[in-house]
């Protein structure tokens, strides 16, 4: 069984059109799921405050025409699992699971 793998990432998570917000969280690999644990979400300016969102798990999903992140407990992708997966995406540690 390979190790849990455990990294930061850096990403704009955009509230609204006109607003976007510099985040940093740190991301842990459960490779026996393929889910991905987001945790100790920071703003990037100041990263001893309180954190602005609670954990996620996000799960990468691929079909025959594409990939995207879901939640696991909703399978449904947002914008904070969209812009954590494209942070995600640029570490050399990407697992998915064919969607069925």
């Amino acid at each position: 069984m390979k190790p849990n793998i455990s990294f930061d990432v850096d990403f704009d998570y955009a509230l609204s059109e006109k607003v976007t917000i510099r985040l940093t969280a740190n991301v842990q690999l459960r490779h026996s799921t393929s889910r991905y644990i987001v945790s100790n979400f920071r703003f990037k300016n100041n990263l001893h405050g309180s954190p602005p969102l609670d954990d996620v798990n996000i799960i990468a999903i691929r079909s025959k025409k594409n990939s995207s992140r879901v939640h696991v407990d909703s399978r449904k992708e947002t914008e904070l699992s969209m812009a954590i997966g494209k942070a995600i995406e640029t570490k050399p540690v990407v697992e998915t699971v064919t969607k069925i």
